[in-house]
């Protein structure tokens, strides 16, 4: 901060504060997003961190510090648009990410070990009963209010009512597009 009665410059901090101890490009890193307009101002603004007296004394190498603080100002003033995540399938079903456009693509750790439990646990099963070679036919209950499957008839009367509602779909294809 100016003071015009001292002939020493100041930094805006009231106290000096802390190293952070690492350099600004170390892991972990977060992604910041920010009008391009205000760079100017940030940069200005952490040009107060380049002033020795904003730092704690005793630091072990103020140089080192304000090498780093040199670093911090490059990072804001090399920035660029940020690019958002992209994903995609690959022929073997696996799930990758790109964090550069879709440079490069990394593989999201377990997917196929894992994706497949969580689908399994929430998908609608069809259990077969023995002597069919067909799923059943589900038709409404009674009340119209939901499906019954038809495990328990015989095997004649279960492709009886297969070969009816495959007639019914062949002869009225238009009520089969108002299923879907």
């Amino acid at each position: 901060m100016y003071d015009p009665n001292s002939e020493y410059t100041h930094g805006s901090y009231r106290q000096a504060v802390a190293d952070p101890g690492t350099a600004p490009s170390d892991d972990p890193v977060v992604c910041l997003q920010v009008n391009a307009s205000w760079i100017p101002y940030i940069i200005g603004s952490c040009l107060q961190l380049a002033q020795p007296t904003s730092w704690i004394s005793g630091s072990p190498s103020l140089a080192d510090l304000l090498g780093r603080v040199q670093d911090l100002l490059a990072i804001f003033g090399t920035a660029e648009a940020c690019v958002a995540p992209q994903f995609r399938l690959t022929s073997g079903c696996g799930l990758q990410y790109s964090l550069d456009g879709g440079t490069t693509w990394e593989d999201f750790t377990d997917w196929a070990t894992n994706f497949p439990l969580c689908v399994r646990a929430d998908q609608a099963r069809v259990v077969m009963q023995g002597g069919y070679d067909h799923p059943p036919i589900p038709e409404w209950n009674a009340d119209g209010t939901d499906y019954r499957g038809l495990g328990t008839l015989a095997d004649a009367e279960y492709h009886e009512h297969w070969d009816e509602l495959a007639a019914f779909f062949s002869t009225a294809p238009d009520k089969l597009d108002k299923l879907v």
